[in-house]
């Protein structure tokens, strides 16, 4: 994803990866094709505090880039009736001066969002209250509660309450929780992988601590990938991933049987201190 369109709904929201909500089929539809235009997902969101929800008011509204080195949020507010013509355009938008942290609480998409991402939106809330939204589908529901940093596009995953302040102090500080962590949203899903598996075997935890220059398949070893980064302050790094199938279950609430998740495994890691690809030391379910 190269960025996101946030629109402010209070729910409820409806089923669908993008739901119809109170906004009703024409205003979403619109909302959907200035997405497409803008080559951005959209994304509903509301405040945790349902207090704070105002049905009748004007919406908030925040565009957001989360490419690297182009990272940043703008915002504005609408009428519902005008929401997609100045979501389109190009004026009358602010920089958003802080971060911010989405939580999926879809729970018609999937119920295992709602039940587990509804604590994780509150806990943090009460850290940052300013900053904290429960936002639609995000993918990957068996990784709930799932919490996606912007303009940063790091993505968490089975994110618990307890986790709630280490992940605040990691955005505040443009780090990542490398336990929690499933990748940044701008790259794609190998890359995801590679991130977090290299990061894992070299304790790295600052958000651009990693830059993937490329990734494809290696030649003549079936299943088998390359990923290069350049690492913030050391030099290229090469991984070599494995993919897998995990045994089948039944990956998320809404599941209706069971299902073989991709895994990866890192198989060696080239480095720049000893040039010498090191054995296999880690895992990561997809």
């Amino acid at each position: 994803m190269r960025g996101y369109l946030l629109v402010e709904e209070p729910g409820p929201w409806g089923e669908g990866g993008v739901p119809v909500s109170r906004l009703g089929t024409e205003v979403t539809a619109a909302l959907r094709a200035v997405a497409a235009v803008r080559g951005v997902k959209l994304l509903l969101v509301r405040r945790p505090d349902a207090a704070r929800r105002d049905p009748e008011g004007d919406r908030r509204v925040f565009l957001v880039d989360s490419r690297r080195g182009g990272s940043g949020v703008l915002t504005r507010s609408a009428p519902v009736a005008d929401l997609a013509r100045l979501a389109g355009g190009d004026e009358g938008w602010t920089p958003h001066p802080g971060r911010l942290l989405l939580v999926c609480t879809h729970g018609r998409k999937d119920w295992c969002c709602a039940v587990r991402g509804r604590p994780v939106a509150a806990a943090l809330a009460a850290l940052e209250p300013e900053q904290v939204w429960e936002c639609s589908h995000l993918g990957g529901d068996r990784f709930a509660a799932s919490v996606l940093s912007l303009p940063s596009g790091v993505l968490h995953g089975r994110v618990d309450v307890a986790d709630a302040p280490a992940l605040v102090a990691a955005a505040r500080e443009g780090r990542v929780v490398v336990d929690l962590l499933r990748g940044r949203s701008c790259d794609a899903v190998l890359v995801q992988a590679a991130d977090v598996l290299v990061r894992r075997e070299r304790g790295l935890d600052a958000v651009d601590a990693l830059r993937p220059l490329s990734a494809g398949p290696v030649e003549g070893a079936d299943g088998t990938w390359r990923v290069r980064f350049a690492e913030a302050g050391a030099g290229e790094l090469v991984a070599l991933l494995r993919e897998g199938r995990a045994p089948a279950q039944r990956l998320t609430c809404g599941s209706s049987g069971a299902s073989a998740a991709r895994t990866w495994a890192l198989e060696s890691l080239v480095v720049p201190e000893d040039g010498e690809p090191g054995p296999q030391r880690a895992a990561a379910n997809r």
